[in-house]
């Protein structure tokens, strides 16, 4: 079951990559695919998301089945959101030569040369997380730990919460703007606004974020004897022109797929998907192409199909389930009668339902609703409504609306996870350590969201 599942994710991954190019409807082929998706990952998923996706099954196909939906139907739901399963994927072959060209010893290097203090360490800690999430997303959390937990430790002032603050932010504002990044995918596909028009925007907000995350830390921080790096920083300088290079090949991999992606975009080849896709190809093989002559290149490209694609074993058949529950949503009207309701509340509101939008999706992150559920829903019924503000204002607010909710859903799987390798409580790392600084970064991306919308987009 677990060779039917690989193989049929990295299907869908070439179907989504090769759509642009031919005049061939494949809708029925990814949406037979999808279903291949989702009864081998609903063997091989944990029981958190197995529950979560055969409620969207059971509801969505009840709905099929009562308004008497034709198989063509039925396959299109299926395949709604497989282009996200696709840029899940894909983005996991970066693993391969981060693992390859030992890359960990290049960030170790900068970080013992230029962080002299426990302000410079968080700061370049949470910079570190932001650039790997950029094209590892979920993956960067491992690796950065990683990295970082022996210079940490012993070195700062509480040492579960400074990593855990500076990965999860890290993090989670890199989704404003990465182009792997899923939630700003479902964002873009939700609204309409396309991914060049949210991505300088999107910038701007996270690297004002992570200012905001270093100012408000900056207090709570004890220089660090500088001594304590001086014999990690000599051990480093031997290799130092070695382990520049390997810094710039990060950073031009960053480059690389955002300018791949806007070209793409430029040049209208397909949607926002098939782009991402396609940069994600181009860059992960010519990245790859650095170590072909590495004997544990095949090790590592071993790895990569035995455990890497598994990663996907979760969210893949929960992206199916939730296709096939919001296709259905609306094949059925019942979206119809939310959106007058909505749009009443809307028109009371006024201006402020700009508040409300974010609100909504923090809010039912906390109750245990993935963002993933609400962007999608929220997405459908808010871009169809007569809001006060322009379309990339609403892109916006429902994008730092998932930002947060990384940050402060205890039960969010980045956050489960931090905790899990910093040895902390889910809920410290999400509410008791970022409430405070999540509150600002609200108030803060509310008040640059309208000022974009309003006048710069």
């Amino acid at each position: 079951m677990t060779l039917i599942f690989k193989t049929a994710v990295w299907f869908l991954v070439w179907l989504h990559i090769v759509n642009p190019f031919v005049s061939v409807n494949l809708t029925m082929v990814t949406g037979i695919c999808a279903i291949i998706v989702l009864i081998s990952g609903l063997a091989i998923m944990g029981k958190s998301y197995r529950k979560a996706t055969l409620t969207f099954l059971i509801s969505g196909s009840a709905m099929l089945l009562y308004f008497h939906e034709p198989l063509s139907i039925w396959l299109m739901a299926a395949g709604t959101l497989t282009n996200v399963i696709a840029i899940l994927v894909m983005m996991q072959i970066f693993s391969i030569p981060i693992q390859v060209g030992q890359y960990n010893s290049a960030i170790r290097y900068w970080l013992n040369r230029f962080c002299k203090s426990e302000d410079g360490l968080f700061l370049f800690t949470t910079a570190a997380t932001h650039v790997f999430t950029s094209f590892l997303m979920f993956g960067a959390i491992p690796v950065v730990i990683a990295l970082m937990e022996k210079t940490l430790k012993g070195r700062v002032q509480e040492y579960e919460r400074f990593l855990a603050t500076a990965t999860s932010r890290g993090y989670a504002l890199a989704s404003l703007w990465a182009p792997g990044a899923i939630n700003l995918f479902l964002v873009v596909q939700a609204t309409g606004v396309a991914w060049s028009a949210v991505f300088v925007p999107g910038v701007i907000l996270s690297l004002l974020g992570i200012l905001l995350a270093y100012l408000l830390e900056r207090k709570s921080f004890e220089t660090v004897q500088k001594s304590q790096f001086a014999s990690a920083a000599q051990a480093t300088t031997n290799d130092a022109a070695a382990e520049r290079g390997k810094a710039d090949h990060i950073i031009w991999v960053v480059l690389g797929l955002i300018l791949i992606t806007l070209i793409l975009d430029k040049l209208h080849v397909g949607n926002s998907s098939n782009r991402i896709l396609l940069a994600g190809l181009i860059i992960g093989l010519s990245w790859l192409s650095l170590f072909f002559h590495q004997p544990v290149l095949k090790t590592a490209i071993r790895d990569y199909w035995r455990s890497s694609v598994i990663k996907a074993g979760d969210l893949a058949p929960f992206f199916v389930a939730m296709g096939i529950f919001s296709t259905a949503l609306e094949q059925s009207g019942i979206l119809g009668g939310i959106q007058v309701e909505l749009q009443c509340f809307a028109s009371w509101l006024g201006a402020f339902a700009i508040i409300a939008i974010p609100l909504l999706v923090v809010a039912a992150a906390v109750l245990a609703i993935h963002p993933f559920i609400t962007i999608v829903m929220f997405g459908k019924i808010l871009t169809v409504l007569n809001l006060p503000f322009s379309s990339i204002t609403v892109a916006l607010c429902l994008a730092l609306g998932g930002s947060i909710s990384y940050m402060v859903s205890p039960f969010a799987g980045v956050i489960m996870t931090i905790g899990k390798f910093v040895g902390a409580k889910a809920s410290d790392v999400s509410l008791t350590w970022n409430w405070r600084y999540s509150l600002i970064y609200f108030a803060m991306g509310i008040c640059f969201a309208y000022f974009w919308g309003q006048w710069l987009a």
